[in-house]
């Protein structure tokens, strides 16, 4: 027996290496020394000897890589598959999904999930998971399906892969879209959460299904978690995606009947390419050059994976200084006009993608954010700086994959970040195999279980164990503490919260003692300054330990402005604060663009999400303890807060922006509906109206806005 025959692509078009190597491969064809010597004949299917195609086809299908064995057939002169072959090739062949053929493994799980098996299923980023979640949606033979995804950029992939069947199923992807007979809601976890009503899920997906352990360091587990726990109270079929993990907890699969699925499967190929001088690692200019003369040569997709924004930000920026004016390739793209009307003209990440780069930075618009994939996925931008909220929330046709950092943020990448990150380099169906670039040593293997905190119970948050009903609960010591001095209907709100509730009996008690000096919480509406700052502060100091006045002044003149001007105007005026400032500092600090960014990040993450959090907890708590002292007048937030989580949006258009347009756009279209008094009831109505009216918008919205509208409504 030959041992060990390494790949050779100038020995391609010699038969007799051919020869040895399909004897050799013949033998051990169901491992992955095998799987990935086969990928490695597909990239260089052109540069095989001819008149061994045939037993390469065999074997290619011998390895169930039936859709690239499909792919080949006609490319072989003279192939005559045989009675066996194309029964084996039909068996494969999906009866709902036009052209497409699952691979063996595939299979198997398609299988089990026929015959109503609930599967966890880990295995690679390339093995095709999305695929599945496709084919028994093409079935329609569930009423209502449920996808839990954790970002609403891969909601937003979902609903355009999902919207292909929008003729049978409504697809919700917002809480305030109206469900029907048939649905399939695609939300996260928090959306699970806060949508009214939810009816009977039949079949449930969860994507990313290791961030429901405790071991990740999640920030949002606990709504992952009770969300889960809410659902698999309908019994319903469930699948569970994630990429590699060892094991999942045994009483999970105990409790809810999951066959767990493990497989290192693949057909994509990673090759590991370590970046040294002299066999060592680079570090500091060294290692940033080093990096841009890679980047330079690199002809196919690339992301850098950076531990930061900050770092992604500042290395594109030096990436293009370094390229100098040869670099420009988009001279003009639509984007840009729009954002020279609504953030600035002299915006550093327009520069960045007039040279074909990408900054990916979840502070972003999420139009921006999602427009830069799309740039990048058509070959607009070449190179994405980008961080792990990229790689874990996103999917891209990156060919190569740069890690140029061995950190997330402050602490270590472990493997299982390592992994997944190395598995977003090359894309069945697109890439054959993908390039790992390090700068760093690579990453010993370490195994990794997926803990169930709901189900196991071991380190388990105050939030998850207050929604876990008590005869499941393990340390009910603990739990009796929990729940003890709260009354009955305020232990509803708590639970509903979903945030410390520690946190929310110290508000709970602090506004009861003190009920007659705070007539500030009673505002309704608008408030104003001094109501906001006076309500920030009590969120921020029980909810999340910050006792600072200056912090929730500062968090309080930001919303208004937030609410009140045009976003351009905001951040002009936090560049004249900066400047102000720092007047007397000596710094090159540029100050434009810091006020660009923090005006960003304010939208996304406080005015969009932590804001409209902590206010509607102390709503529901100050209304509370007011109406329990007999008090007809009380505080309702809930104006303000979804004026200012939606950017100014109403409640029947909010879906727009998940489905990816603009604000802006989206108020230009209210606008107009209301001067010419039309009126819609709901989602469905609206999207009726606009796809049948859609030209009158050329001329109102910019071109940027207008191709987004069209798209979403396109995927509608």
């Amino acid at each position: 027996m030959i041992k060990g025959i390494e790949f050779d692509v100038k020995s391609l078009k010699d038969f007799e290496y051919n020869w040895n190597c399909t004897k050799y491969y013949t033998s051990i064809i169901d491992t992955v020394e095998a799987r990935r010597f086969l990928i490695n004949i597909l990239e260089n299917w052109e540069k095989v000897n001819n008149d061994t195609k045939t037993i390469w086809l065999d074997l290619i299908e011998r390895a169930g890589f039936y859709p690239y064995y499909i792919d080949k057939i006609d490319s072989v002169e003279n192939y005559n598959q045989s009675l066996q072959s194309s029964v084996r090739s039909a068996y494969y062949k999906s009866e709902n999904l036009d052209g497409v053929y699952f691979h063996d493994q595939q299979k198997k799980i398609e299988r089990a999930l026929s015959f109503k098996k609930s599967v966890a299923v880990s295995a690679p980023t390339s093995f095709g998971k999305s695929l599945l979640i496709e084919e028994f949606v093409a079935r329609k033979q569930y009423d209502n399906i449920l996808i839990i995804q954790p970002t609403l950029a891969l909601i937003d992939e979902t609903r355009k892969n999902m919207s292909r069947y929008s003729d049978y199923y409504n697809i919700i992807i917002n809480t305030k879209q109206r469900a029907t007979d048939r649905n399939i809601f695609i939300l996260t976890a928090e959306r699970v959460l806060e949508y009214e009503s939810i009816p009977k899920i039949d079949f449930f997906i969860v994507d990313e299904f290791y961030k429901v352990s405790n071991l990740r360091n999640d920030d949002r587990v606990d709504a992952l978690n009770i969300s889960i726990m809410k659902i698999m109270d309908y019994k319903p079929q469930s699948l569970f995606l994630t990429p590699c993990v060892n094991s999942l907890s045994d009483r999970f699969i105990e409790r809810y009947d999951v066959e767990f699925f493990k497989t290192d499967y693949s057909l994509v190929n990673t090759n590991i390419i370590e970046v040294r001088r002299n066999n060592k690692p680079l570090t500091g200019n060294k290692k940033k050059n080093e990096l841009f003369k890679l980047l330079e040569g690199v002809k196919e997709p690339t992301i850098v994976y950076v531990k930061s924004p900050n770092e992604a930000y500042k290395l594109a920026n030096e990436y293009i200084d370094y390229l100098g004016d040869s670099g420009c390739v988009n001279s003009d793209l639509p984007i840009f006009e729009w954002m020279d009307e609504n953030i600035s003209e002299k915006w550093k990440l327009k520069k960045l993608m007039k040279y074909g780069v990408g900054a990916h930075n979840g502070a972003l618009p999420r139009h921006i954010v999602s427009s830069e994939i799309e740039m990048f996925n058509k070959g607009i931008l070449s190179i994405m700086f980008a961080t792990v909220s990229l790689i874990e929330g996103v999917n891209t046709v990156a060919k190569n994959i740069i890690i140029y950092s061995n950190n997330k943020g402050k602490k270590s990448l472990d493997f299982f970040d390592f992994a997944n990150i190395k598995g977003r380099a090359g894309r069945m169906g697109k890439y054959y195999s993908g390039n790992v670039y390090l700068f760093d040593e690579e990453m010993e293997p370490k195994d990794f279980s997926i803990d169930v905190p709901f189900i196991d119970q071991n380190h388990i948050s105050d939030e998850i164990l207050f929604s876990i009903p008590d005869e499941y609960v393990k340390d009910k010591d603990r739990k009796k503490h929990l729940v003890s001095d709260i009354p009955e209907n305020l232990k509803i709100i708590i639970k509903n919260n979903l945030i410390s509730v520690e946190g929310q009996k110290k508000l709970y008690n602090y506004i009861k003692r003190n009920i007659a000096y705070l007539s500030y919480l009673k505002w309704d509406g608008i408030p104003t300054f001094e109501e906001l700052y006076q309500t920030l502060h009590l969120a921020y100091k029980y909810l999340e330990n910050n006792d600072k006045n200056k912090f929730a002044k500062s968090q309080a003149i930001t919303s208004l402005d937030i609410i009140n001007k045009p976003l351009k105007e905001v951040i002009v005026k936090r560049e004249g604060f900066l400047r102000k400032k720092n007047l007397n500092k000596n710094t090159k600090e540029n100050f434009h663009e810091k006020a660009i960014k923090e005006v960003l990040e304010f939208v996304r993450k406080d005015a969009s999400f932590k804001i409209p959090k902590l206010l509607s907890v102390v709503d529901s708590i100050q209304r509370y303890v007011f109406e329990s002292n007999g008090s007809s007048e009380y505080g309702d937030y809930s104006i303000f807060t979804s004026l200012l989580e939606n950017d100014k949006i109403s409640e029947h258009f909010r879906f727009l922006i998940d489905f990816g347009v603009p604000s802006t756009a989206v108020k230009k279209l209210e606008i107009y509906l209301k001067n010419n008094t039309i009126t819609h009831k709901n989602d469905i109505e609206i999207v009726l109206w606009l796809k049948q009216n859609i030209q009158i918008f050329r001329t109102i919205l910019l071109e940027y806005e207008y191709d987004l509208l069209t798209r979403a409504l396109d995927f509608s």
